[in-house]
């Protein structure tokens, strides 16, 4: 799979020779619109009931603490329950599916946990024959895991896999695999399909010769302010 950093010099390769000497397009403008890009394209295709292929997500390895479940700072209930250290980066917003694909154990051949909206955890969680069941939900930007089964608050880490809207956030978690290691960095497989960079490629360069033209006149018509005696 191709990284961020290829695909971004492509583009920059492709779109030098149309620049102006003096122009200052820089390669982070450029990974900021295939960010974007990407983003257009796989919410349009998961939104046509497409399924959420491996190549689009990423897996975080979210670190747990065991806090209040008081939602008021300073009020304490004295109940217990697991939450991510970290705020969790946003998902890709999509219509009819959920960005997130998996919450459970970072041993991959464990079983995931039940993915609630938050809306729910007190009927689910107080539900009967529930006993052994571990809830996963989000709130405010952070991920809660629960269970009757007190062992459950041992666990130090999660495994969570995604969707999400701006893939260089996951280098502030851990990767699953080796966790010496940051998540992502620019030179990890981009989370995207094949058969979409030249689609992508092919509208950021439309953009890039826009700019290209924009520069080509502005440096025109200075030269020509400077040129002319009127200016004098």
């Amino acid at each position: 799979m191709a990284t961020l950093n290829q695909i971004a010099n492509d583009i920059l390769t492709a779109v030098r020779p149309q620049l102006s000497d003096d122009s200052e397009l820089d390669i982070r403008q450029i990974k900021f619109w295939i960010k974007n890009q990407r983003s257009v394209l796989i919410r349009n295709e998961i939104n046509r009931n497409r399924t959420i292929d491996s190549d689009i997500t990423q897996t975080l390895c979210v670190e747990l603490e065991c806090v209040d479940a008081s939602d008021c700072c300073d009020i304490k209930l004295g109940d217990k329950i697991l939450r991510s250290t970290k705020e969790i980066p946003e998902t890709l917003e999509m219509h009819n599916k959920k960005a997130i694909t998996r919450i459970g154990p970072v041993n991959k051949k464990k079983e995931s946990f039940n993915l609630v909206d938050y809306e729910r955890v007190p009927f689910v969680t107080e539900a009967r024959f529930t006993g052994n069941m571990v809830f996963a939900f989000m709130h405010d930007k952070y991920l809660y895991i629960y269970s009757k089964n007190p062992r459950y608050r041992d666990m130090e880490a999660a495994s969570l896999r995604g969707v999400f809207e701006d893939p260089e956030i996951a280098k502030r978690f851990k990767s699953c695999d080796d966790i010496t290691v940051p998540c992502y960095s620019d030179d990890s497989p981009y989370p995207i399909k094949t058969w979409m960079i030249p689609s992508m490629k092919q509208v950021i360069l439309q953009q890039l010769g826009a700019v290209s033209q924009a520069e080509i006149q502005l440096a025109d018509d200075s030269n020509n302010a400077k040129s002319d005696p009127a200016q004098q």
